[in-house]
């Protein structure tokens, strides 16, 4: 009598672990970037290049005059070209493309025109990982505007309004990304919804800041 207790116990167990949902880890080789926050303030774009370019010199002769990456000559493109650079040196390990909370892991490809960015496979957790979008770091200011535009005539853009959580910084850079990222959202996170004339970029670390809050 015992005996049968004890199996109709461990059977009872067998079938409450068998109920659970435990959910299913989904982990897989992905190429990923590195690219810089659309809210990072100038100073911290610039301190992130000059450390990138320090360990990394020869990466950085391609943002040179002349060279296939120096345009657009912004602070955003130079630096997450850098940033990239690093962090792929590096390994390819997430927090390398940390630079104290000013980057972000991209799974769409930066690159424009002649101006690669080298790409590495990173392993990660895809049923653990969010994903964003924001604009890339080479996109002129005409695109960034047409996408603020396009976006705003089907999602709320009171975020990026004066009085808005997502006001500041007020740069066209900020205020696309992060209406770009609600018309993504509300479109089920397909990739298509974050192409926008293949200026956009899914990023799987939250670029929210402050009171700046990216839905997801």
């Amino acid at each position: 009598m015992a005996k049968t207790k004890l199996s109709l116990a461990i059977l009872f167990l067998f079938l409450m672990l068998l109920s659970l949902d435990l959910g299913s880890s989904v982990t897989t080789y992905v190429k990923t970037w590195c690219v810089a926050k659309p809210s990072a303030s100038n100073d911290s774009l610039i301190a992130n290049l000059d450390y990138a370019c320090g360990v990394n010199p020869e990466e950085c002769t391609q943002l040179k005059e002349d060279h296939p990456c120096f345009n657009p000559d912004t602070a955003i493109h130079h630096a997450s070209f850098a940033m990239n650079a690093y962090y792929q040196g590096m390994g390819s390990r997430q927090w390398n493309c940390d630079f104290e909370d000013s980057g972000l892991i991209a799974l769409t490809d930066p690159s424009y025109a002649d101006c690669a960015y080298s790409g590495g496979d990173t392993v990660l957790d895809l049923s653990t990982s969010g994903k964003w979008c924001v604009a890339k770091p080479m996109t002129s200011d005409d695109m960034l505007q047409a996408n603020v535009d396009f976006a705003c005539n089907h999602v709320d853009c009171g975020l990026i309004r004066y009085g808005g959580g997502c006001y500041y910084p007020d740069t066209l850079i900020n205020h696309a990304s992060v209406i770009m990222n609600l018309y993504y959202q509300a479109n089920g996170r397909e990739d298509m919804s974050c192409y926008f004339k293949n200026t956009g970029c899914i990023v799987m670390k939250d670029p929210s800041y402050d009171e700046c809050k990216y839905k997801f």
